[in-house]
């Protein structure tokens, strides 16, 4: 499954209607702002404060972007995170996708790329494990202090289900190159995280 070994995250998004194209987007960190936007924009779904990632993410994301200048950005999940506003987005232009080209190049495992909807599924299934149980009484507990706090999915299930496949076709590609995240060079991170 692609987002039980990866770090949980969330977002807060946007109107698709607001959004500018990717060159106004500036990224540092892997993080996106632009001049006089409160929000800030993600490429992974999970795993934006410390999953496991290879080479320059943010080069590789500047320079895709510069190659693309027709791509457009769509929001896919939100969820607020404290005072933060947070927006996973995907950008792609025509039949080709930074996110899943930046998986393809061993940039980020694919779990990297699953939505908050889906990771906020794979913590509550975690969390089931008897071993676990102070760490849910303390999820529970803040879910039940912001019950609107939840995320949800601004995709629809098969334009996201889809946008996954491609997802988990460029992973395959990349493990079988040894690309990125899947170099031997990286095995003893990845083993360290529990990603095989």
């Amino acid at each position: 499954m692609l987002v039980a070994p990866m770090i949980i995250c969330t977002a807060f998004a946007s109107n698709a209607q607001d959004m500018q194209p990717p060159r106004e987007l500036t990224f540092k960190d892997g993080f996106g702002s632009r001049k006089g936007d409160d929000q800030t924009y993600v490429l992974t779904g999970c795993c934006w404060i410390r999953g496991i990632r290879f080479g320059d993410p943010d080069r590789f994301v500047s320079e895709w972007i510069a190659q693309h200048p027709l791509a457009t950005i769509t929001p896919v999940s939100k969820m607020p995170i404290m005072s933060d506003k947070l927006v996973y987005v995907w950008i792609a232009d025509r039949d080709s996708s930074l996110n899943v080209d930046l998986v393809r190049a061993g940039i980020y495992p694919g779990a990297a790329m699953a939505d908050m909807l889906d990771n906020d599924r794979g913590l509550t299934e975690l969390l089931k494990n008897p071993k676990l149980a102070d760490a849910r009484a303390v999820v529970e507990k803040e879910r039940a202090q912001k019950p609107r706090a939840g995320p949800e999915r601004l995709e629809s299930e098969d334009e996201y289900n889809h946008q996954m496949d491609q997802i988990k076709t460029a992973e395959t590609e990349a493990r079988r190159q040894k690309m990125g995240v899947w170099s031997d060079s990286m095995k003893e991170e990845r083993e360290s995280l529990g990603i095989p």
